[in-house]
């Protein structure tokens, strides 16, 4: 697929993502269903993201690989449920999945049930920043 900056299947594909998070959230999404369909719909995402926000797309990777290993460890085990440190595990790769995607894709503003816009990722350095030719470099 050729990637799309901003595509009505790219807005799909977040928004299938943010009703993913809120299922887990709410209790209706158990945890092995919710990693695979993070990762099924970050696959999709990623073809259709362009190249400049791979970190976002590697961070929000990052966070289901989090979550992945923590529903891997419990089936391992034979364990119904998550002890308190794989519950905080998995509620900050939660958190930094939904504050990412936020980045990424920020919801449909003319949505009138979308959750407030965040800050979308800058496209220039931000105050204190310069760059030289194409690598950023951080002016203290």
């Amino acid at each position: 697929m050729t990637p799309l900056t901003h595509s009505p299947l790219r807005r799909f594909v977040a928004d299938g993502l943010r009703d993913t998070i809120d299922s887990y959230a709410t209790g209706e999404l158990p945890l092995h269903r919710f990693a695979w369909e993070l990762d099924t719909r970050l696959r999709t995402l990623a073809e259709l993201t362009a190249l400049p926000e791979w970190r976002a797309l590697a961070t929000l990777h990052a966070a289901q690989h989090t979550i992945a290993a923590v529903d891997t460890d419990l089936r391992a085990n034979a364990r119904a449920d998550l002890t308190t440190a794989e519950e905080h595990t998995v509620a900050s790769a939660v958190s930094t999945l939904r504050s990412t995607l936020a980045r990424l894709d920020p919801p449909d503003p003319s949505d009138p049930a979308a959750p407030a816009l965040q800050e979308p990722i800058a496209t220039s350095p931000p105050a204190g920043q310069g760059t030289a030719g194409r690598h950023r470099i951080l002016v203290a």
